[in-house]
């Protein structure tokens, strides 16, 4: 991936509002359309006492498992780590007894898999 720097002059806001939560604005000095491409990230923002400010954006980690065997409610995977993964979902309002499906359904996912 190309590396991009660009420096922006401005000012930097910092507020608490009522409920202790707190804002990071930024408002540059010359204002541009098209100056730089919009985003929305979630990532580490660290604010020092000298007032140095930094953000770090961190990719969100997508699950990469290999389904192994699909259940009723839930599947049977191979994860990128190399562990066997068994996710069950059942919803209350469905009004089946949930420890006996379980139980069932997870004996039923590995049932003849070679694991």
């Amino acid at each position: 991936m190309k590396e991009t720097f660009i420096q922006v002059n401005g000012q930097a806001v910092f507020t608490n509002d009522e409920k202790s939560n707190e804002y990071v604005q930024f408002l540059p000095d010359d204002p541009g359309a098209q100056m730089m491409k919009g985003w929305r990230r979630e990532g580490v923002a660290q604010r020092l006492s000298n007032g140095t400010f930094d953000f770090i954006a961190q990719s969100r980690v997508r699950s990469s498992a290999t389904l192994i065997k699909k259940v009723a409610h839930g599947r049977l995977s191979a994860t990128k780590d190399g562990a066997i993964q068994l996710t069950l979902k059942i919803f209350k309002s469905e009004g089946i007894p949930m420890a006996e499906t379980f139980l069932r359904e997870s004996e039923e996912a590995v049932t003849g898999v070679k694991l």
